[in-house]
């Protein structure tokens, strides 16, 4: 049977910001493709969402120095 590999906190977390950014991502585009008040409000929210978490997957990398 194969190892699995322990991942690190700072891992998981980098993992699971990459899939909620996937989530986001087709949460817009679907929203995006949608018509009424209602849409247009996820599409938003969705859009924001998918910002914040490129911010914060990005600030989990550390630096180059």
């Amino acid at each position: 049977m194969p190892e699995e590999k322990k991942l690190s906190p700072l891992q998981i977390k980098r993992r699971y910001t990459k899939y909620a950014m996937a989530a986001s991502l087709g949460i817009l585009v679907v929203s995006g493709f949608q018509k009424g008040k209602t849409a247009r409000t996820v599409h938003t929210a969705a859009g924001f969402a998918l910002i914040g978490l490129a911010a914060y997957h990005t600030a989990l990398y550390k630096k180059r120095s």
